[in-house]
């Protein structure tokens, strides 16, 4: 049992009254809200999930908030594989999972400091690590906020996380984290009433209603207490709003909105004929197979090869269509002083060090082509840094996008050097040599015309 799982930072919901301008946004997860306390995984009722250790070897030992993942549209999958106790616990089922790192609990600084934080301290390029950090964005306003909504919804993701800028991490549910989802509404009919428990002992628990498709399921948020003591009488039409539908097509979350004094159940028979309510829409449901990982809005989630188990990044793994909106990418680390034509590649240096990017282009998976994160074949990263006041944050940027850190660096698999110092002397010394070979030449040209200017006087 962990106490500080079950004190973990909630979110309210957004709402139109709140610019987002300057907020940052990220994909709102569609995982198990996992809390690592460093040394095990809790979940947000401070119950311990039983994973394999190289799950979790590479992870820093401090406290870290995030879900653990697998795929769009693939929650129940999720579940299923982390909810497993003891001897149950299948531990191929979690090579393919991933630990989304979205904050530091305990770090004590403002968002931006923690996220940077984040970068240099989650082994992401390590093949051992089975953690990413979640990427994000800064909201430009309410037209790009619902721009990403939308485009994250139709690729089946949940929906958006927005965090205000300079926030602190808090230890309950916080107007400095908002989620903003797309929902649904529709009628249904009320078929019977379940008693309420606890709080609403005496009245209206939830009432069970049907679909146009016949398919059963409970509503049982949305009413005020006046509702609960006089609900809506069997065989009256409702209409309410839910998320998502599960994989046997029930709405998920669905919240009471209002009774439809003004429609009867053969009124909304007839109109799903000629326009198909979206809960009767039959749901395709993912692949359960956990082949490769699917990418998130601003970050690329590396597959891992089938047969070595090392990361791979393939044009799959990244999302196009959601990258259209952050055009503007930038890195927390330093420039190195050579730039492009830094030859280190060893882990401490990429580490504290960014640099030029490459221009390289795509590889298409369906070609087989991919790129190993050790292999010199990488592709590139659009850069650009905007100067913009930020709140005592570590940069400047418009952006502080976590993506895949060999994207935009070309990679030597050779490298085993890991002292700054020789490296330097090395990079000092070729300039020399550099130079010298420059003097030499205009040494040599400085002679040629001094012997023709003699020739032309004789």
């Amino acid at each position: 049992m962990s106490t500080a799982a079950t004190q973990v930072l909630l979110a309210e919901t957004w709402s139109e009254d709140v610019d987002p301008t300057g907020w940052w946004m990220s994909e709102k997860l569609d995982g198990v809200r996992a809390y690592w306390t460093g040394s095990n995984f809790y979940s947000r009722q401070g119950n311990l999930f039983h994973v394999p250790d190289f799950f979790k070897a590479a992870l820093p030992k401090i406290p870290l908030d995030g879900e653990i993942w697998c795929g769009r549209g693939l929650f129940q999958k999720c579940i299923s594989i982390v909810k497993k106790q003891g001897n149950k616990v299948i531990p191929d089922d979690y090579k393919l999972l991933t630990y989304l790192v979205f904050d530091a609990p305990t770090h004590g600084g403002k968002y931006e400091d923690r996220m940077k934080w984040l970068q240099a301290n989650v082994p992401q390029d390590d093949d051992k690590c089975y953690a990413s950090v979640v990427g994000i964005k800064k909201c430009q306003g309410i037209a790009d906020l619902k721009q990403c909504l939308a485009t994250v919804t139709a690729a089946g993701g949940e929906g958006i996380m927005l965090r205000k800028p300079g926030s602190l991490y808090e230890n309950k549910r916080s107007s400095t984290l908002l989620k903003v989802k797309t929902f649904y509404d529709e009628e249904a009919l009320v078929v019977s009433h379940k008693p309420g428990k606890g709080n609403f002992t005496g009245v209206l628990g939830a009432l069970t209603c049907q679909l146009p498709n016949g398919k059963r399921f409970d509503v049982g948020s949305g009413f005020d207490m006046s509702q609960r003591r006089n609900p809506p009488k069997k065989g009256s039409v409702i209409t309410f709003k839910f998320q998502e539908l599960s994989n046997a097509g029930i709405p998920r979350f669905p919240v009471f909105l209002r009774i439809r004094s003004d429609l009867t159940w053969n009124d909304v028979l007839e109109a799903a004929k000629t326009k198909k309510p979206v809960s009767t829409t039959e749901k395709v449901i993912p692949s359960a197979k956990l082949s490769k990982q699917h990418s998130i809005l601003f970050s690329v989630i590396p597959s891992r090869d089938v047969k070595t188990g090392k990361k791979v990044v393939t044009s799959d793994d990244e999302d196009a269509e959601a990258s259209m909106s952050t055009t503007e990418v930038s890195d927390t680390r330093e420039m190195c002083q050579y730039g492009a034509k830094c030859y280190r590649t060893n882990a401490d240096h990429l580490k504290q060090y960014q640099h030029a990017p490459s221009k390289l282009t795509k590889t298409n998976s369906k070609t087989d082509s991919h790129c190993n994160f050790k292999s010199k074949r990488t592709r590139g990263q659009a850069e650009k840094s905007e100067s913009q006041d930020e709140p005592t944050a570590p940069t400047t940027s418009d952006n502080l996008l976590v993506k895949d850190k060999n994207k935009g660096r070309k990679l030597d698999g050779n490298d085993n050097d890991d002292d700054d110092d020789d490296d330097n002397a090395e990079q000092t010394t070729t300039v020399t040599k550099s130079t010298k070979r420059k003097r030499n030449a205009v040494a040599e040209t400085s002679k040629a015309t001094s012997s023709r200017k003699r020739a032309k006087k004789s």
